[in-house]
């Protein structure tokens, strides 16, 4: 972006969001977050070289879109363990 602050707020927010898809906890927050910074990258880069409606961005955030549905977490990660705690049983959103 040009500004060192804006620079680690997105690095640190991918991180964050990689975070928890690869260990499967947040599901549902991570999936909804990543899908929204996907599509803010994609508005960034709007009218790109091929097809705008076919871009890796829309791709991608439809898939971080289907994780939560089919409740990857609690299948292939820590998701049940983290279900269990007593924040997340109070907030469904961190499921």
């Amino acid at each position: 972006a040009g500004n060192m602050f804006v620079d680690w707020i997105f690095m640190l927010g991918l991180l964050g969001i990689g975070i928890a898809l690869i260990l499967g906890i947040g599901m549902r927050i991570a999936s909804y977050s990543g899908a929204l910074m996907l599509m803010l990258m994609w508005l960034a880069v709007l009218l790109p070289e091929h097809n705008p409606l076919m871009d890796e961005h829309i791709i991608y955030a439809l898939m971080l879109l289907i994780f939560p549905m089919i409740g990857a977490g609690q299948h292939f990660g820590l998701g049940k363990w983290w279900s269990n705690m007593a924040p997340v049983k109070r907030f469904p959103i961190f499921e």
